[in-house]
Parts: structure tokens; C-alpha cells; sequence
């Protein structure tokens, strides 16, 4: 099932007890608007944009806008109400009386609506929108209704001091009457994979900062609500006390491992002798998988991954301990020194039991470097970026523990590299951590860092407090950890608070923190479809599927895939025809043009040759890996949201974040 606001949700929602603020109206506005909206005879398709051949030109509606059942100012009207920045399709343009109207609908293939006047709508000529960061370790973003006035901040020299003062006067609600600053980012943060909302992207640019950084400065739109005055939630000291942390840990289970196994199960031993008996142990659940290798390599390795606890709420410590005592090492080698740690960790990824925690990390314990993806033995076909990235949709954090052992010493540049890129968290760099197997007790003294530093977060929750982070030491462990709890904490306030987007009609910011230029504090992401993601999977396995074929034979490669274009996209009669310059061409129009670097959208038949077999090799497996995820975030029901009522599977939405794009 795809997510929908119902009808009856809305009443809640202005009630306080549903969060949504932005996407509810919407919502709601796809069941007033499909009420009395005059039926299509048959099909219809949007008009094209002008110069593309698939794309279909949208628009948003304005504040005040209103939609009528023919084109003219005195015509009846198609609907009572228009809600702001509701998102049509237009099916058609008339000049009526020196006027400019659009018949317009939400469906892609009808029925239409009614019409609008031109000057009442916004075009959106690409569905980018923005979701925050989360605020942890930043200053809160400002909005401003006025371009040159946020330009002029930002080239200040005194933009820190400004910002600040700006800052505090929202927070305080003194803004003064004339003052450029209409709103400011919640303080808690809003997690668009679980409480999903729209903050479309009007325009973009690039703009140099004083400090030597750049920043995209974007006019977006949201919506504005009023709160009901009458509900009262309760305080954020008495949510905070219900925080809940699960930590799984992922471990390889390898011959090498042995004395570590040990230490990580002596750690959750002392920490639920530590707190047994007290409030925190209510709080706090672990959860335990172990993995090795593809079995069907080494089938003496008994299994490729294991789930020795899982994790539960509740589980009482006897239980879990007695499960975890059950792992063991490997009386056998295995194929290589690599091992299949991107399957270890999806599984802990998959675990069921998530979503009740609060606090949600995996850690991950082993002295060997990943399988690659395009390893054939490797169970995910995924690289590290993929695996973090859907970690990061379910609001988990990953952090790797990398044994450096004389074993693996001429793999540990390889390992590290790829558990780097596993343990990313924004704002934060990542959560990979080396540590010197030759220095005594160095192993223990981190796990035992590491997990005091996760319960220290249960107990600054019970105290109704954020955890606060010690920010003189910016590299440590437990500073790290610090962060990353309070982003957690300030994500399980969003959620239980249903805190919202802000208040704006139209407003201009900037995608990085004002104060400190390296944190960014908007991520920019596109709006697919199901079936736009759908093609774009099915294009990649194509792409990869002919560029493996003409690995003997390179020069073959854009040859046959031009002769597979008109299979490549939903309307093959448009690009049949149509010659193949780069990638790009058969990607899907609306990747082009797009604020993100892509190595493969203007990749063209003299580049491919000229890159040799390697780099051609590198470019597939990397789209392989692409594929992979794709798949699961097509599989995933939870992230995919309806903007109308009705909206076939088709057409339900989710914002692909910019880096996951190939």
C-alpha cells in the first residue's frame, strides 16, 4: 500500500495529533478538488515542455488561486477551494479576452479539473524539492521573503553576527515588522522518509560565500497552517523520557575473530549488569547478527549471515545472552581475505523490530574488507554507498569498527575506503573508526566507549534533556556518537510532536549552514514517480547488460544500445528516432539538467572508448550497484506517498535524494 492522507486524518492533523502540515492541505486538496471535477471522456496526455520529448509541463498553484470550469473570469466555479501550491499537469493553453488560462488535473492521463489563469500558477519545470538536515550540530535555517536581502546576508562580513542575531530574534517571535526573515526551520527535525512533506524548488543558484564556500541560495514554496491554540502536547522533557535505543551489532564471524567475538559479548554483559534493575534498562534493546561468507564457495562456513538475537523490545537479558553465547568463530578459512560484509549488515538493516526504537544503530565489528558489488559471491550486489544509503531511509546509523591486524594489513586502505563511505552520516563525516589491534585492550576500551556513550543517550532522555556535545574534541568517538544521539533525539521529537514544515508562502534560503558553510542544512532531492524509477531501473539493467556484452568488443556498446532506445522509455514512438549523444539521452530527461555532477550522463561514445577497460568496468559495476538499490526502493510500500486521492501505484512519489542518482 502506498501512504495517503484520508479525509478523516485532517481534522487530527489541524487537531496537532498528525504531524504533515505541508502535504495534508495537499492531500486534502486531492479530495476536495477530485469531488465534482468534471469527468474525461477518454485518456488524456499533458502538454510536452517546450523542447523536451517526454517531460510534461507542471505547475503549482498559487495562494488565491482558483480553478474554473471553463476559460473565463466569469465562468462557474470547478472546485470551492484551491489549496496553495497544489501540483497540476497542463493539458492545455488558451488565450481568452488578452487572458492566459490552463486546463489542468492531477492525473497524468486525466481527467482534468477545470481552468486557471496563467498569473495564478507557478511553473515547475523540474519537481526538485528540498528536505532538511537534521539540525543536530547546526544553527536552524532562516527563510526570507526577499532574494537580494538574503544575498547581501550571505555576502556579509559580519554574517555570522547577523545570522545570529536574526536567529534568535525568530526563535523569540520579535522579529521586527519590517525585518526580511519570515520564518525559521522547526527545531526538531522532520524525517522526509517518515513524516513525508513538499518543499518544492522554485529557482536555484549558485552564489560564492565570503568564507570561500558556495551555497545554493533557492526560492521554494511551502504552505502555511494555522496551530489549534486549544491542543496541548506534552513538554519535551516528558516525550524525551520515552526514548528508546536499539543497537544491533554486526559481526564477522570469521576463523580471525575469536578473541573479539568474546570482547563485544562481554560488553552487552557489563552494560545489562550495569543498568539491570533501573529505569534504563526498559529503554534499551540489542540485537546480534553474524556473517561470513558465501557458503556455496566454502560450504564448511555453515551459513552466510546469521541472526543470533534479534532485535526486540522487552527482550529480557537471560534470553539475549544466552542467544549470543551461541556465536562462534569459523573452524574454516574462507574464499579470501574479503568476506561478505554488505550482506552482514543488510541483514541488520532488514531486521524486523526498527521501528520501535527511537535511537536506531548498527555496529559493525571485523578485521576484513567488503565483497565488492559487482563481486560475483557477493549476496547484495550493492556497494557501501547504496547499503548507507538505506540505512539512512529508515533513520539508521552505521558505524564500522575496523580490526587493523598484520593479517589484513595490505587490505586495510581498501577496507577502510569502503567503510568510510558505509558509515556516512550527514554533517557528521562518517562513524568508521580504525582501531590498533596491537595496542593492548585498545578493541574493548572502543566498544565499551562506544556503547556507555549510546546509554549515555537514554539517560540524558530520561532527564528530559538533548544530549549536549562537547564540541572541543571534533574527532572523538564519543563526540561523534554525542551528535548522532542528539540527531536522533531531535528526529523522535519531530515525529512524536508532528512537527511541520514552516509557515511560508514563498521564501528564499540557502542549502548551507549561514555560521559554518561546511555543514549543509537542505538536502536537495528530485521527485520520481514509481514508474519514472521504474524506468530508470530498467534502463540501467539494459546499460549494463549490453556494456557487459561488449566487453571484447567496445566500440559495439552505443551501437546496440542505440538500437535499444526505443525500448527504453515509456513512449518509444518519441525516441525511436532520436540519436544517441551520451547516456544521458537514454537516462531520462528529467535528470538532465540537474544540480548534481554525474560522471555518466554526458558520457559519450569517444569518452567510453578512450577510457580502457578498467574505467569502463568501474562505470557498470557502479550502475549495477545503482540498480540494486533502485530495486529496493521500488519494493519499499513505506516510502511511496500518493499526492491525490486515487492516484494509481504509477504515479505515487518519493524524493530520490541527489546522490543516489547515477
Amino acid at each position: 500500500m502506498t501512504r495517503t492522507m484520508p479525509f478523516a486524518l485532517t481534522r487530527r492533523f489541524r487537531n496537532g495529533a498528525v504531524w504533515c502540515a505541508l502535504i495534508a492541505v495537499l492531500l486534502l486538496g486531492g479530495v476536495l478538488l477530485g469531488s465534482g471535477a468534471p469527468a474525461a471522456a477518454q485518456e488524456r496526455e499533458p502538454l510536452l515542455m517546450d523542447g523536451r520529448e517526454t517531460l510534461y509541463q507542471r505547475v503549482l498553484s498559487r495562494p488565491n488561486a482558483v480553478l474554473r470550469e471553463e476559460p473565463d473570469a466569469r465562468s462557474r466555479l470547478a472546485v470551492p477551494f484551491v489549496p496553495p501550491f497544489s501540483i497540476y499537469y497542463v493539458f492545455d493553453r488558451r488565450s481568452q479576452g488578452g487572458t492566459e488560462w490552463l486546463e489542468v488535473g492531477r492525473p497524468l492521463r486525466g481527467p482534468t479539473e477545470g481552468w486557471v489563469e496563467a498569473s495564478q500558477v507557478i511553473p515547475w519545470r523540474q519537481t526538485l524539492v528540498v528536505a532538511f538536515t537534521n539540525p543536530a550540530g547546526r544553527e536552524r535555517t532562516l527563510f526570507f521573503n526577499d532574494r537580494d536581502a538574503l544575498v547581501r546576508l550571505l555576502e556579509s562580513e559580519s554574517l555570522p553576527l547577523q545570522s545570529r542575531e536574526l536567529r534568535r530574534q525568530a526563535i523569540a517571535n520579535t522579529l521586527p515588522r519590517h525585518s526580511p526573515v519570515i520564518s525559521i526551520e522547526p527545531a526538531e527535525h522532520i524525517d522526509i522518509s517518515e513524516q513525508f512533506y513538499i518543499l518544492p524548488i522554485l529557482r536555484a543558484e549558485e552564489t560564492w560565500l565570503a568564507s570561500g564556500f558556495t551555497t545554493r541560495i533557492l526560492e521554494v514554496a511551502s504552505i502555511p497552517l494555522e496551530e489549534d491554540p486549544l491542543n496541548q502536547m506534552p513538554s519535551r522533557e516528558d516525550l524525551l523520557r520515552d526514548f528508546r535505543v536499539g543497537i544491533v551489532f554486526v559481526i564477522d564471524t570469521t576463523n580471525s575473530m575469536g578473541p573479539y567475538i568474546n570482547r563485544t559479548r562481554d560488553a552487552v554483559r557489563r552494560i545489562y549488569q550495569q543498568i539491570e534493575g533501573s529505569p534504563i534498562a526498559d529503554r534499551v534493546s540489542f540485537g546480534m547478527v553474524g556473517y561470513r561468507d558465501n557458503v556455496e564457495c566454502r560450504p564448511e562456513l555453515e551459513y552466510l549471515t546469521r541472526v543470533f538475537a534479534p532485535l526486540q523490545f522487552g527482550q529480557s537479558s537471560s534470553v539475549l545472552l544466552d542467544q549470543i553465547d551461541a556465536m562462534a568463530p569459523s573452524s574454516v578459512s574462507s574464499c579470501g581475505f574479503n568476506e561478505d560484509a554488505m550482506a552482514g549488515v543488510m541483514e541488520a538493516v532488514n531486521l524486523d523490530g526498527w521501528a520501535d526504537f527511537d535511537g536506531r544503530y548498527i555496529i559493525l565489528i571485523t578485521d576484513a574488507g567488503p565483497r565488492q558489488s559487482q563481486d560475483p559471491i557477493s549476496e547484495t550486489g550493492m556497494g557501501p554507498g547504496e547499503i548507507n544509503a538505506l540505512a539512512r531511509s529508515r533513520q539508521i546509523a552505521i558505524y564500522s569498527l575496523h580490526l587493523l591486524t598484520d593479517a589484513g594489513s595490505g587490505n586495510a586502505e581498501y577496507a577502510a575506503s569502503n567503510y568510510h563511505e558505509l558509515s556516512y552520516w550527514p554533517n557528521v563525516r562518517d562513524l568508521y573508526h580504525a582501531v590498533d589491534t596491537e595496542q593492548q585492550g585498545a578493541f574493548g576500551e572502543t566498544v565499551d566507549r562506544l556503547t556507555d556513550s549510546l546509554i549515555g543517550q537514554v539517560q540524558d532522555a530520561m532527564d528530559g534533556r538533548l544530549t549536549e556535545i562537547m564540541e572541543d574534541l571534533q574527532d572523538d568517538l564519543v563526540t561523534q556518537t554525542q551528535l548522532v544521539g542528539r540527531a536522533m533525539q531531535l528526529a523522535y521529537l519531530g515525529r512524536v510532536q508532528g512537527t511541520r514544515a514552516p509557515d511560508v508562502f514563498q521564501a528564499w534560503t540557502a542549502d548551507r549552514d549561514f555560521e559554518d558553510p561546511r555543514r549543509a542544512s537542505l538536502d536537495v532531492r528530485v521527485l520520481l514517480t514509481k514508474n519514472q524509477l521504474s524506468d530508470l531501473r530498467d534502463t540501467l539493467r539494459t546499460i549494463v547488460e549490453l556494456g557487459q556484452q561488449a566487453r571484447l568488443s567496445p566500440e559495439d556498446f552505443f551501437g546496440t544500445l542505440q538500437s535499444a532506445m526505443a525500448h527504453l522509455v515509456r513512449n518509444p514512438d518519441r525516441m525511436g528516432q532520436a540519436s544517441l549523444r551520451n547516456l544521458g539521452d537514454v537516462l531520462g530527461e528529467y535528470l538532465q539538467g540537474l544540480p548534481y555532477t554525474s560522471r555518466v550522463l554526458e558520457l559519450d561514445e569517444q569518452t567510453w572508448l578512450s577510457m580502457g577497460p578498467g574505467a569502463q568496468r568501474e562505470i557498470l559495476d557502479d550502475l549495477q550497484a545503482k540498480l540494486e538499490l533502485y530495486q529496493r526502493y521500488h519494493d519499499r510500500p513505506d516510502l511511496w506517498v500518493s499526492l491525490y486521492d486515487g492516484a494509481p501505484e504509477g504515479e505515487t512519489v518519493y524524493p530520490i535524494p541527489l546522490e543516489a542518482l547515477p
